[in-house]
């Protein structure tokens, strides 16, 4: 099939897209297990960014791709010629982009629909929840049963646990992970990562719940077992009580809490420093002749 120039140059770009964010993703999937057990040496809230940052990466590193090798080096030395195929690799690829693109899409859409269905149907159900609901005008929703069952301490405790839900974000966190496309259609091969970050977001809403008073840690402790004892129902993206699996782990960790480690001052602003120094230079060796010759080689390639 005969392509035009500016046609060819979206086909390539999906190609690119897709072949960079398998690799990476292999790689981020095979190294999986061993950054987790690295990560439950960190404070969890720090332990929950590294491994978002690490979920959004393959995405991240294909566009990046895209837009700082791709794009450049075939606008400037792509001939603008109309009598040039795409090839067989490179459809497929680029097929492969537009499908995983949309899985991750209606995976997301789905998820969010869903949560919002799960909203009407508990708000006047009588099931017993503890949640925060909604993704940007977030609210707090807590069915009377919860109420009854958990004494005042328990309760406000509970409360200041999903507070540290609504500061850090989580269900928007949530959503853009449901977005977030997986490896192959029908393959994620991320759900460990995925798992493991709700693992360590829930300790770190526990940890900001109680911040090292020990009443409150046995407060929330007693508050998680009393809510699961009444089959609290969980929302599809909406941060519950009860997420993050192992209950019985949670309850280790708060009935004995480690001490605070002194290091962990401002990471957010260290990493997101280190980020941009990073995608600076990057795009500043990408944009180099030499590598954009090299890249339009490697699309050469992908044409024929």
């Amino acid at each position: 099939m005969i392509e035009s120039y500016f046609a060819r140059l979206v086909w390539l770009s999906l190609a690119v897209f897709f072949l960079v964010h398998l690799a990476s993703g292999l790689a981020v999937s095979a190294a999986t297990p061993g950054m987790v057990r690295l990560m439950e040496r960190l404070r969890p809230r720090l332990a929950a960014r590294i491994l978002l940052i690490v979920r959004l990466f393959p995405l991240a590193l294909g566009l990046f791709a895209v837009a700082a090798a791709c794009v450049p080096s075939y606008l400037r030395l792509e001939p603008d010629e109309a009598a040039e195929e795409v090839g067989v690799v490179g459809g497929i690829a680029a097929g492969l982009a537009i499908a995983i693109l949309a899985v991750g899409m209606y995976r997301g859409v789905r998820s969010w629909v869903r949560s919002r269905r799960w909203l009407n149907d508990v708000a006047g159900s009588g099931a017993p929840v503890l949640a925060i609901a909604g993704f940007v005008r977030t609210r707090m929703v807590i069915s009377p049963i919860v109420r009854e069952e958990l004494p005042a301490d328990e309760l406000a405790v509970a409360v200041r646990h999903e507070e540290a839900h609504r500061a850090a974000f989580d269900n928007c966190k949530r959503l853009i992970l449901a977005l977030t496309p997986g490896l192959l259609p029908g393959v994620h091969g991320f759900k460990l990562l995925e798992r493991e970050w709700l693992r360590f977001t829930e300790w770190a809403a526990d940890d900001d719940a109680v911040q090292g008073d020990n009443w409150r840690s046995l407060a929330l402790a007693s508050a998680l077992v009393r809510v699961a004892r009444l089959g609290t129902v969980e929302a599809p993206l909406f941060s519950s009580l009860l997420d993050g699996g192992a209950l019985s782990q949670r309850v280790d960790r708060l009935m004995s809490p480690a001490r605070p480690d002194p290091w962990d001052a401002q990471p957010a602003v260290i990493s997101a420093a280190a980020a941009l120094t990073v995608i600076a230079c990057a795009v500043s060796f990408a944009m180099r002749p030499v590598i954009l010759e090299w890249v339009h080689e490697l699309l050469e390639q992908l044409i024929r």
